[in-house]
């Protein structure tokens, strides 16, 4: 078996030819340095907005699926919000549009991170059932913030916001237009599903943009709630300052890792994270077990095909074991 991740470019590869088809590409985790795989290629005429930033591993079926970034960047009216199952090998990518509970829920924010996990009852222990965990969230510094949206694997499936905790749901959030976790943007999600919990998820946020450095948040799968922020630092124990949009993913099989992909095809590995999500507590800066620092090491960069340029962003990522 092997390990690859998974990313989706965000241009259109065939610009001469009718509609939009968005190419995915895998690279095996041991090697991020070398020559990507085109796996193939997504026909995305009828996906609005198909910028599919969500990548998770469904842990039913070990099938890769995305999600696109529902809200354009600068739009005030919300999209569909499109899934797009069995990306990995053997492509044969067929999409769904979940539909939203309740009828004026759209996702806050323009920037998206997915991943497979259980479902979480009204009590908190999990169920048997999969669902698509998606993090939404705006890095503007005047208007930063992330909700918690989970998807049903039905097709087509429904979208829900994932709000438990503090004030009781207001319209403004129901409609996208206030986060539940103001102030905290996230972009990337993993989930731990080798050692299954309510708080065993991570959401990642690599940009400045929003006014503080790359941090990681601990997240609550019941109630929505980001803990606050575990500080990411280079090896040296300096701050980490990349400035760019990120997918993160754990292995989820074996020697346990967290991996991050950012949009330029750098791969980090983080460490330092096992005591976080030990730690007691999401509200609090104040963690038992955990110092609220975690460690980003450069792994390689992955040549994806116009990467380094920035024409063709890559900020969604998954990890299949093949």
């Amino acid at each position: 078996m092997v390990l690859y991740g998974y990313t989706v470019g965000d241009a259109d590869i065939n610009p001469n030819q009718g509609g939009e088809q968005f190419a995915v590409y895998r690279f095996p985790i041991s090697s991020p340095n070398s020559t990507p795989q085109k796996v193939g290629e997504i026909n995305a005429a009828n996906i609005p907005n198909a910028d599919l930033e969500g990548l998770g591993t469904n842990i039913a079926t070990g099938r890769a699926s995305a999600i696109n970034e529902a809200r354009a960047s600068g739009s005030t009216t919300a999209g569909s919000v499109i899934r797009v199952n069995n990306l990995d090998q053997p492509f044969a990518p067929a999409s769904a549009s979940p539909t939203p509970t309740p009828s004026d829920l759209r996702r806050f924010g323009f920037d998206s991170g997915a991943d497979f996990g259980r479902e979480f009852s009204a009590t908190g222990q999990p169920t048997s059932t999969t669902v698509l965990y998606n993090i939404s969230g705006n890095n503007s510094s005047s208007n930063a913030g992330s909700s918690l949206y989970k998807v049903t694997t039905a097709n087509p499936g429904a979208i829900s916001l994932v709000d438990g905790f503090g004030a009781p749901t207001t319209a403004a959030q129901r409609q996208g237009t206030q986060a539940t976790n103001p102030g905290k943007f996230a972009d990337g999600l993993a989930i731990d599903n080798l050692n299954p919990g309510r708080t065993r998820a991570l959401a990642s946020d690599f940009s400045t943009a929003d006014g503080d450095g790359a941090q990681l948040y601990k997240v609550d799968l019941l109630t929505g709630q980001l803990s606050a922020p575990i500080a990411l630092r280079t090896p040296s124990g300096q701050a980490l300052n990349v400035n760019a949009d990120s997918g993160l993913a754990f292995t989820n099989s074996g020697s346990q890792r967290l991996l991050a992909l950012l949009e330029t095809g750098a791969v980090y590995e983080i460490t330092g994270y096992q005591d976080e999500l030990a730690a007691s507590g999401l509200g609090s800066a104040t963690r038992v077990n955990g110092d609220g620092f975690a460690t980003a090491t450069l792994l390689g960069t992955v040549p994806l095909p116009s990467a380094a340029s920035g024409a063709i962003d890559y900020e969604g990522f998954t990890i299949v074991n093949e």
